[in-house]
């Protein structure tokens, strides 16, 4: 082979190599992974929890009334637990002892109201009576001094629904404290606006009515 061949030989032969090599560039350059040039994550919102209300703590109040011998004492606690409601309750204590029964614990709404009155006790500690104060008016609730049920059936006597039950003709007014063991004083308005007392005894539950106004 002449030199001149050798040249064209080895020209042809790098020009295919060149070819060769060319397409497999081309080849691999299109089946390459395309890689994006950026990349942005979804965005997450956030969610703002609310901010719980704070729940006021409840709020305690503690009224005492000792019985003129002092054996004994009423404790009422009051608890204003919400913007409803609050809750009562009256514990008999022996003084002497330290020994605690409830007598009563009741729920009411924060527009009505319960009380000790200063004069609470019988003049033997054998009862105490309450008043209530509510929308339709005052009540008062006579209980054992014992913190017993007054009655088999009955925890305590409401003396003002028991009086208006009986007697119609006069308005009720209040129930002002004892007049001995076993009576409470209820005054009333009569139709001629004068005052007429009746004697509510406890626990026959008569009403007993009084030539003139009585005093406790």
């Amino acid at each position: 082979m002449t030199i001149r061949h050798q040249i064209e030989f080895g020209t042809i032969s790098f020009l295919s190599l060149a070819a060769v090599a060319g397409i497999t560039f081309a080849v691999l350059s299109n089946n390459k992974p395309q890689i994006p040039t950026s990349f942005a994550l979804p965005v997450v919102e956030s969610i703002q929890e609310p901010t719980p209300t704070a729940t006021p703590a409840p709020k305690t109040d503690i009224t005492e009334q000792p019985a003129p011998d002092g054996r004994k004492k009423l404790r009422m606690t009051t608890v204003v637990g919400s913007d409803t409601e609050k809750t009562f309750t009256f514990t008999v204590i022996d003084t002497a002892t330290n020994e605690e029964k409830i007598a009563y614990k009741t729920i009411t709404s924060n527009d009505e109201n319960l009380s000790i009155p200063f004069n609470t006790w019988s003049p033997d500690d054998k009862y105490f009576f309450i008043k209530q104060v509510t929308n339709s008016g005052t009540d008062s609730l006579v209980f054992r001094g014992d913190g017993a049920p007054i009655t088999e059936t009955e925890q305590f006597l409401n003396s003002t629904s028991i009086f208006k039950a009986q007697i119609t003709n006069n308005k009720y007014q209040d129930t002002t404290g004892w007049a001995s063991e076993t009576l409470l004083i209820i005054n009333t308005t009569t139709p001629s606006d004068t005052i007429q007392s009746y004697w509510f005894e406890v626990p026959s539950k008569a009403i007993i009515p009084l030539a003139t106004q009585f005093y406790d």
